[in-house]
């Protein structure tokens, strides 16, 4: 429809306001979903509860693409170029309803100012993942494509592809804490948050991916 039609608003980009940390607290409250756009090992060492991490990369507009509302507001971390650039590759795809973005000191000035703390996302190792299906410590997510599924796969693990996860997060069994792995570590991070925002807390991203997985001899 709107390829047909056209987007909302025409015109030129224009940066929406920036807003503090007390607004984000309020829009993570309502619901919104506010996008984290630091680098996947910032996010993991730090990040606000609720926000979800989309790096901005060459895929950036793909999983926003996937995971973004078309008709409700979103919010963006990260510094004003960062923004400038994420309001007019998403303005290409439709996604216009950027509400407002923080500055990504806004996730230190949270640390300092909330009571709820920074949250991380832990990280393991091929070697001890491996070791860890073995024990049945863990239940292991693969969220590739299904062409990359096909080519080969951890044994044991479940396959959902990152851009359908928010629809299937029933299918995750919480008994266990949740490896979440894609091809090298970047769609896996992605997953991870959803999880989190989802008050998931024991989720885990496998460092390197299948391509660590596989250049471990495993």
């Amino acid at each position: 429809r709107v390829n047909k039609e056209g987007p909302r608003v025409l015109g030129g980009f224009r940066r929406p306001p920036q807003q503090t940390v007390a607004d984000m607290s309020a829009a993570l409250a309502a619901g919104a979903r506010v996008v984290d756009m630091r680098a996947a090992s910032e996010f993991a060492l730090g990040a606000v509860p609720g926000t979800l991490s989309v790096p901005m990369n060459g895929s950036f507009t793909t999983w926003m693409g996937w995971l973004m509302p078309y008709t409700e507001d979103f919010y963006l971390i990260g510094d004003a170029r960062t923004v400038d650039l994420a309001v007019r590759d998403l303005a290409m795809i439709a996604l216009d309803r950027i509400g407002g973005w923080y500055d990504a000191a806004v996730v230190g000035e949270w640390a300092s100012a909330s009571p709820r703390p920074l949250e991380q996302i832990p990280q393991i190792t091929a070697q001890d993942l491996a070791e860890s299906i073995k024990n049945g410590g863990v239940t292991l997510v693969d969220v590739r494509n299904a062409n990359e599924w096909a080519a080969g796969h951890i044994a044991g693990a479940a396959h959902i592809p990152l851009g359908r996860l928010p629809d299937r997060l029933d299918d995750i069994p919480r008994t266990k804490p949740i490896v979440m792995q894609c091809a090298a570590g970047a769609r896996s991070m992605i997953a991870a948050s959803i999880l989190k925002a989802r008050g998931v807390d024991r989720v885990i991203n496998l460092t390197g991916g299948y391509g660590a997985w596989t250049a471990a001899g495993l």
